[in-house]
């Protein structure tokens, strides 16, 4: 893959002409990223974690969000800050909130090509963006209410300004513009997610580093400006850093914590990690050879690159060290928290190495340009582009998400007010009743562990029994469903239906002589008096489950 001769090389004005004025060959790219983010953006039902970020947004005030959520919530709050101010002008459906991840996607993929522009050249910015817009990671979670994909776009940012800076004096217009970019985009990145402190820990291993590797990048960021610009950041994020702070303690000490459902990772989670990006999440068994080898030699020769191109140019002629910033930006935000993981708490998943994910696809794109046959190129962009392309049928046709919206009209459309549901974890009883809208049908949400008589008391004085199964294993599942079937006062599964992560039971009570009988001026039984109540104490902190 080649741009026009006369514009294949990145001139110094290129480098600094600015992000908005948009070159074009990222009109196509973009509306590709478009079209597959807002494809059927609203056709599934929203999963136990995205109902955690629109029931936070429109039960907290914007006060509460900045003050009081961050306490109980593992994430930072700007994420649901600006949810809070989206959700209050289009609305809280799937179609609305999802909007928004979809179109910061699209703005990862422009602001990509304006890293790898500046990094690089024009072509490795085209083709990163390139694979990014089609990349099922990323629209995945372009998809999501979550804070994942604002975690790449701030993170692309971040490096755009840091990259910037290295070429602008501080006294330079250009320096104080790129100074405050930098400052804000981190500052936000911080507050965003805890994994956006690790690419700013990269950026700061590429700056103190630089010494001790010989790179010597006519950069004209010096330390003395780097620290202070590190030291702004640091005070702005102290707020954040002070509960982040309190909480690794406490889960050092041995305390429950939010992300306690967080497994260990292990020397399979960095590859597992890689194939995530490539779309492994859809792919029935294992990536497609042929894809993971031709990835695996663009990787190889991105790296060898920044060999021969110290041979073949004057390494100070360039502001930066290209290959090695992209290394950082993909290796710290990687290994360093799996390492954390084994010392404090495990906290990796591969969704919030988002960010790294980026740097992996400029890598790859970077292996793209060295090969010298454009030719070539066209065909090693080609065979990357249909292994990435290869999972999005799968993708649209089923539902990836838990069926929870189907779920609840299944039971609603047929449950009676004397009936009972049971939901068999405490997290997902709120997605349940997202979609279930009978308030005068109890909803007793459990825990896994619930004794048979403490399930069966829940079931005193109802007729039918609907068990909404989820996020248990089978075990369990039988467990819970004998509870019920050994009394003899019901008959069943007569009714068992199975939907994507979900399944929804029902018992029939035998007979109408065993129907509850309440006399009009009779008191209220608990249920009636208190239609949602757990059968054990549920921890206040979040339970978010792994996907």
């Amino acid at each position: 893959m080649s741009l026009p001769p006369t514009i294949e090389k990145v001139t110094e004005i290129d480098r600094e002409r600015p992000l908005t004025r948009v070159p074009v060959e990222l009109y196509p790219i973009a509306l590709l990223a478009a079209a597959l983010r807002l494809f059927r953006l609203e056709s599934e039902s929203y999963w136990v974690d995205e109902v955690v970020s629109v029931t936070t947004v429109t039960s907290n005030t914007p006060y509460e969000l900045l003050i009081s959520v961050p306490g109980n919530d593992p994430h930072p709050p700007f994420y649901y800050l600006l949810l809070s101010g989206w959700t209050a002008v289009f609305g809280t459906t799937e179609l609305a909130t999802r909007l928004l991840s979809a179109l910061v996607g699209v703005a990862t993929v422009v602001v990509l090509y304006g890293v790898g522009r500046r990094l690089f050249d024009r072509e490795v910015g085209a083709i990163a963006a390139l694979l990014v817009a089609v990349s099922p990671f990323h629209v995945w979670y372009s998809q999501e209410v979550r804070m994942y994909n604002l975690l790449a776009l701030l993170t692309a940012l971040s490096f755009y300004w840091f990259v910037r800076i290295q070429a602008a004096k501080s006294a330079d217009e250009g320096g104080v513009r790129g100074d405050i970019g930098y400052v804000v985009s981190a500052v936000l990145l911080g507050y965003t997610h805890v994994f956006g402190l690790f690419a700013i820990l990269a950026q700061n291993a590429y700056v103190f580093s630089r010494p001790l590797v010989r790179i010597v990048p006519r950069s004209r960021l010096t330390v003395r400006r780097w620290i202070a610009l590190q030291g702004i950041t640091a005070v702005l994020l102290l707020p954040w850093a002070v509960r982040l702070f309190r909480r690794v303690t406490a889960a050092h000490a041995g305390e429950a914590s939010n992300v306690s459902w967080i497994p260990l990772p292990t020397a399979e989670t960095v590859w597992q990690t890689f194939a995530a990006y490539l779309g492994g999440y859809l792919f029935d068994e294992s990536l497609p050879i042929l894809v993971s080898l031709v990835v695996a030699g663009c990787l190889v020769l991105a790296i060898s690159s920044d060999r021969r191109t110290a041979a073949e140019t004057n390494r100070q002629d360039a502001p930066v060290n290209a290959v090695y910033v992209t290394l950082l930006w993909l290796v710290v935000p990687i290994l360093v928290p799996i390492g954390l993981s084994y010392v404090v708490t495990p906290i990796f998943v591969d969704r919030y190495s988002i960010g790294a994910s980026l740097a992996f696809f400029l890598l790859i794109a970077n292996g793209v340009r060295t090969v010298s046959r454009p030719t070539l190129r066209y065909v090693v962009v080609g065979m990357l582009l249909v292994g990435l392309v290869m999972p999005l049928p799968t993708y649209y046709q089923a539902d990836q998400k838990e069926q929870w919206r189907e779920a609840a009209a299944d039971v609603e459309s047929t449950v009676d007010g004397d009936d009972v549901v049971l939901v068999s974890r405490p997290f997902t009883e709120r997605t349940f009743g997202y979609y279930f809208d009978r308030s005068d049908v109890a909803t007793v949400r459990i825990t896994p562990d619930a004794s048979a008589d403490e399930i069966r008391a829940a079931v005193d004085g109802h007729d039918d029994v609907w068990i909404v199964l989820s996020y248990t294993d089978s075990s369990t599942d039988q467990r819970i469903l004998r509870a019920v079937e050994n009394r003899s006062e019901y008959r069943g599964p007569v009714v068992e239906n199975r939907y994507n992560g979900i399944t929804v039971v029902r018992f029939e009570r035998t007979s109408d002589q065993n129907r509850r009988i309440e006399s009009p001026t009779a008191p209220s039984s608990p249920i009636e008096s208190d239609r949602i109540r757990t059968i054990r104490p549920v921890s206040t902190s979040l339970e978010m489950p792994n996907r």
